[in-house]
């Protein structure tokens, strides 16, 4: 014990003893939070972090969690809701780095007073030319969230904005334009605004700018009425337009785009016109806006992965529109919204067109959408000797199993997520009636399929 305490009273910090060009690159690798937590350390680390931290990422899931427990409740969530912004705000007053690579910050806004301190946010990233700058003010994440969004869009045909939109300042948007700030926002490689109004001039404007700029996401903007994706030194690989109300035209001219996601459109036809986009392999879109026929056909040979968000309330019929053959097709995605009564069975032609097709999901927000088996007895008719992956995410729809187990000849696993498929990553998964049902069904399955094909259900 005595030999226990020498070494310990005797104990060197050496890593405090390196320089501090090094401990800068230690801290650069880590997220905000752990970077301030070195501030207790000793004297020496306790304002390190405000000159070498790099990567401000606010994403605060608990936080998040606790704004959905006292919805409803102004005075709660105000008090949550200010303890985010003073952390944000703190660590912006605390920096004196000259750069950041990342600024992030995932909020769901409720109250119009904190438009000042948002001003601050975007003045303060663009001032220390941030790489990779993410706003989302509306709290939802994921794709799911924006394709239920894009379906309940479609149920009541108007597009409804979570409430309040921040609008750009019009300090802020001088600063972007700025020759100084044009300077500082060439190194920006990745843009993503999410319920916040931005014009299409000012997008044009960050794409004519931004050398580096390969990502780029614009949800839930009222300001946006026409867009312009285009120019001969573009590097954009991936575009997302979801939810603007008031988008009448989107003009595509990307010779590097991979990616395109666009959802929630009030204006049909799609008001999205590719005229170049030799890259694009993977599409997002959905089925009643036009735009699948507006395609041109030389564009769906080279797709690898196709998601089609759908709506049947909105199908005059239930049969696609003709499809040039899909022969890069790996990754195809059904998700929406359906009833109880509406078939996919009408959709399956769809799915013929792509002989190379590995892997098939179905995901849908509705509950009912559970239905009672069907026989699954194997045919001799083979179409897809490539398929090997089915995932039912929210629902089994065994009607169109039963098709796939009639068919696919190389199918080696089901996959069942008893998740719904909106749910956030910071969400808690709760079992529910519905979660069970899921499960249950997806138990007897298991017991059902042949022994060469797997059933996995998750969580």
């Amino acid at each position: 014990m005595i030999y226990l305490q020498s070494r310990m009273t005797n104990f060197e910090d050496r890593i405090s003893q390196l320089p501090d060009e090094i401990l800068g690159t230690i801290l650069s690798l880590l997220n905000i939070v752990e970077a301030a937590s070195t501030c207790v350390l000793s004297k020496r680390w306790q304002y390190l972090w405000t000159h070498h931290a790099k990567v401000l990422h606010f994403y605060f899931p608990k936080i998040l969690r606790a704004i959905d427990k006292v919805a409803g409740d102004e005075s709660r969530g105000r008090t949550v809701t200010d303890k985010y912004l003073h952390c944000v705000n703190r660590v912006i007053q605390l920096h004196q780095g000259p750069h950041i690579t990342d600024f992030k910050v995932l909020l769901y806004l409720s109250r119009k007073d904190s438009y000042h301190d948002i001003d601050e946010w975007f003045s303060f990233a663009i001032r220390k030319s941030v790489q990779r700058l993410e706003v989302n003010l509306c709290g939802y994440t994921r794709l799911g969230e924006r394709l239920h969004m894009d379906t309940m869009c479609a149920i009541d045909r108007n597009i409804r904005l979570p409430w309040p939109c921040y609008t750009l300042a019009d300090e802020v948007c001088s600063l972007i334009k700025s020759p100084y700030g044009v300077s500082c926002i060439k190194s920006l490689m990745q843009l993503s605004l999410t319920c916040v109004n931005i014009t299409g001039e000012l997008v044009e404007h960050f794409l004519s700018n931004c050398p580096l700029l390969i990502v780029l996401r614009v949800s839930y903007s009222e300001s946006l009425v026409k867009l312009k994706v285009a120019g001969p030194s573009l590097g954009l690989k991936f575009l997302e337009i979801s939810r603007c109300p008031r988008l009448r035209t989107v003009d595509i001219c990307a010779p590097n785009l991979a990616s395109l996601i666009c959802l929630g459109f009030s204006s049909c036809p799609t008001p999205v016109l590719v005229r170049h986009a030799p890259s694009l392999v993977d599409l997002t879109v959905s089925q009643r806006e036009g735009f699948l026929t507006a395609l041109p056909a030389v564009y769906f040979s080279q797709l690898e992965s196709l998601t089609l968000s759908f709506d049947f309330s909105s199908l005059d019929n239930y049969a696609p529109p003709p499809f040039p053959e899909l022969t890069n097709l790996k990754n195809l995605t059904f998700a929406g919204y359906a009833e109880e009564e509406d078939s996919f069975l009408g959709w399956t032609s769809l799915i013929e067109r792509a002989p190379f097709l590995r892997t098939f999901t179905l995901q849908l927000m509705s509950p009912t959408r559970i239905q009672m088996q069907t026989e699954m007895e194997p045919t001799e008719r083979h179409l897809h000797r490539c398929l090997e992956v089915v995932k039912f995410v929210g629902c089994i729809d065994f009607e169109l199993l039963a098709y796939f187990f009639q068919r696919a000849v190389a199918l080696k696993t089901i996959i069942v997520d008893c998740r719904h498929p909106g749910l956030e990553p910071w969400h808690e998964f709760k079992e529910n009636e519905s979660s069970m049902e899921l499960r249950n069904h997806a138990s007897v399955l298991k017991v059902q399929v042949p022994p060469k094909i797997e059933v996995v259900i998750s969580p």
